[in-house]
Formats: C-alpha cells, sequence, structure tokens
C-alpha cells in the first residue's frame, strides 16, 4: 500500500531495477529517494556507465553516480540459468521491474514480458527502449543525440548561420527516465484497484516527439516549421541572451505588455512608441533590427545593473550562470538540489536533487550508489532466501 503524503512515499515497495545507462536507473533512483527499496541489478562487467567520463578521485564514474543514488547493488549473469533462477526468487519479492534491454536481449536474459505477466501478475513491469515497443525500428538500439536528430529536435537548435547543435545535457534520456517514473507510479495506483499489474513502456522516441510540443503542434495545425535562432526563439522577438560588460543576460519579451515594460526599463520611450513595434508579428518582420538596438542597449551596462533595472520593472531576465554558479547559487541550495550522502570513506558525496519534493520529506534517500555487486549478500540471503553454501556455489560458478 503506497502511503500518501510523505516524502518516503513507497516505503514498502521493493524495484528490481536491471537497466543500465541514463533512463531507467534515473527512474529507479527517483523511486528510491521516494522511499523504495530499488536493487540494481547489473552484469559481471557492469553497467556500461561506471566507464564514462568524468571519474571522480575515487574512481567513481559521476555519470553512474549521477543516476544510482539510494540503491542496493548485486550483480548477476543473467545469460546463466541460475542467474535467471536468482533473478526469478528476486521478483517474487518484488513489485516492479525496470529493465532496458531490446527485445531479443531481454527473451534471451529472461526478461519476457509475456512470460513475466504470467508468472508474476501482481508484478509492475517498466521496459525502456530507444525506438518504442511497436514498429520495424523497435528492435533497433538508440541514444539521446540521436534522438535529438531522429525527432526534428536538432533541426532547430544551433546559430541562425550554423549547423544544427546538440543539447549540452541528455535531456531525452532524463525526460524518459521521469516519464517512466510517471508511468510506474500510475501501474502500481492502478494495481491498488485491480490487484492486477501491468506493462508500462517507455522509449526515447516517444519522449523526443512529445518534447516537441508546441514546435510540434504548429507544424500539425499550421505547417510552421521552427527555424534555427541561437538562444532566441523564432517566434518572439526579442527574448535571448545578450551581452552585457561583464557576463551575459536572458531576457526578453513575451508578450506586448511585457515589450513596453522592457523598453521604459532600458529608457527607449521610441521603440514603445513605435507602432510598427507594438505587436510581436511587427516585431518579427524587423527582428534584425530589433535585436541589434538590444545588443546595443545591453552591451552599455553591467550584469548587476540591467538585473537589478528589468527585475525592477517586472521584466523577467535571468543572469547566464556556468554550471558552478547554478550549483552555488542560494537558491539552488535553498531548494535542496544538492544534497550530501556519505561516500563510505569518511567524506560526504555531493549529488543533485530530485526536482520534486513530497511533504515535508526527506526528499532524497541517503544511501550512496553501490559499488559493483557490493549488497550481494545481503540480497541473495534476505529477499532469495539462499543460504551461504548456495550463495559460495554461485560465486563459484561466477553467475553472481
Amino acid at each position: 500500500m503506497i502511503a500518501p503524503h510523505s516524502g518516503r512515499s513507497l516505503s514498502g515497495i521493493r524495484v528490481i531495477d536491471v537497466s543500465r545507462v541514463l533512463a531507467g536507473p534515473l527512474c529507479g533512483q527517483m523511486l528510491a529517494d521516494m522511499g523504495a527499496d530499488v536493487i540494481k541489478v547489473e552484469a559481471p562487467t557492469g553497467d556500461e556507465n561506471r566507464q564514462w567520463a568524468p571519474i571522480a578521485d575515487d574512481g567513481e564514474s559521476c555519470n553512474f553516480m549521477s543516476v544510482n543514488r539510494g540503491k542496493r547493488g548485486i550483480t548477476l549473469n543473467l545469460k546463466d540459468p541460475e542467474g535467471r533462477q536468482v533473478l526469478y526468487a528476486l521478483l517474487e519479492q518484488a513489485d516492479v521491474l525496470l529493465y532496458s534491454f531490446l527485445p531479443g536481449t531481454a527473451a534471451t536474459l529472461g526478461i519476457d514480458p509475456a512470460m513475466l505477466r504470467e508468472r508474476f501478475p501482481r508484478l509492475v513491469i517498466c521496459g525502456i527502449s530507444a525506438f518504442g515497443a511497436q514498429g520495424e525500428l523497435a528492435d533497433r538500439p538508440g541514444y539521446d543525440a540521436l534522438f535529438q536528430a531522429f525527432s526534428g529536435i536538432m533541426s532547430f537548435t544551433g546559430e541562425r548561420n550554423g549547423g544544427p547543435v546538440r543539447s549540452g545535457v541528455s535531456f531525452v534520456d532524463m525526460t524518459t527516465g521521469i516519464l517512466a517514473y510517471s508511468g510506474v507510479l500510475t501501474a502500481l495506483m492502478g494495481r491498488e484497484q485491480t490487484q492486477q499489474g501491468t506493462l508500462v513502456h517507455a522509449s526515447l522516441l516517444e519522449t523526443a516527439v512529445f518534447l516537441l510540443g508546441y514546435h510540434g503542434v504548429g507544424w500539425l495545425s499550421t505547417g510552421a516549421l521552427p527555424r534555427r535562432e541561437g538562444s532566441g526563439l523564432w517566434s518572439l522577438v526579442p527574448y535571448q541572451v545578450f551581452a552585457c560588460q561583464d557576463g551575459e543576460v536572458l531576457t526578453g519579451a513575451l508578450n506586448d505588455s511585457t515589450w513596453r515594460r522592457l523598453c521604459r526599463c532600458v529608457g527607449r520611450p521610441d521603440l514603445e512608441n513605435d507602432p510598427d513595434l507594438a505587436t510581436n508579428a511587427g516585431r518579427l518582420a524587423r527582428r534584425d533590427e530589433v535585436i541589434d538596438e538590444f545588443k546595443r542597449i545591453f552591451a552599455s551596462g553591467t550584469v548587476a545593473e540591467w538585473m537589478a533595472r528589468l527585475e525592477a520593472g517586472g521584466v523577467p531576465i535571468a543572469p547566464l550562470h556556468t554550471i558552478a554558479q547554478a550549483l552555488t547559487h542560494p537558491q539552488s541550495l535553498a531548494n535542496d538540489m544538492v544534497v550530501e550522502v556519505d561516500s563510505g570513506n569518511g567524506a560526504p558525496l555531493k549529488l543533485l536533487g530530485t526536482g520534486f519534493k513530497v511533504g515535508a520529506g526527506p526528499h532524497h534517500s541517503p544511501r550512496r550508489p553501490p559499488r559493483l555487486g557490493e549488497h550481494a549478500d545481503e540480497i541473495l540471503r534476505d529477499i532469495a532466501g539462499l543460504s551461504a553454501e548456495r550463495i559460495q556455489a554461485l560465486r563459484a560458478r561466477g553467475v553472481v
């Protein structure tokens, strides 16, 4: 039963996470942050993102650490029949299975959804794929940047006279993990009514197309295709990054009333009173002229000066931060977006907080990401119910 109104709302829920890389592991981490007991199951060689840079001083991958907080870890050779039997023993005691294998690989490893649904009827099974569960490309692998290209997102990302640009963050992967989390919670809520588990599927393709948002609806409704405008937006003027004397800010006019306030804040009544610029349509027609003028305006002052003036005038504005500035900003810290867990070596390990909060907290698991196979003995003993002799025999055969 899911307890309401608590930062540990998923206490009592057990998750077996055999997913890899980013999307599935992020879903598992969010479940762990909300109180679920998440068992990270890896191949004997480990999740591939344990090898990805940057590598911390203790030899752990920052990539791996970013999406595996709060989990206990075990290795299982699922290519071995005995390894699959151990997995099934864990699933007997589980509520959720997360996996991210291609259909053929999943079947080879004993993770066939149809078979699992029959054997474990209360289990919520969440599969995460590249191209979705249906269609001729369903058995193809894929990664984040591929879907920034495939979905069309990359076609309108970049400078106007430059080529397409990949986003600096793996937002397709990460959002897929968030959507998978939503799907798992929806399925768990449904199970409270039906007493039956179900299948949940999320994919990088579906996420990327979903994230087209109003750009996608705009094409469906009008045939309009967005174009590259750098830090700006093809449909609004002005709204982009402007260089100041000592840094950069992002600001602009999201509507016509904000345009008027912006003109007053920068001391340009002539722009406010120009009837051709009174509407966004008019400003779009004179985009280059308007942008060039505001580049000159913002270059005449400092970031602090423009921040003070525009904030006082009710115009949205933000400084262009580095990651270091964002993660040390008092507002980020006040909202628990940098959290500490025990690293195991006496020093705190700093990680990113979860992007939502439930009740009074706690809002993240205190457990650090697991080292490869770290909790195998306790998991095999306490959950799978294996004896010490059986565990030793499985180790000797390389199953765990």
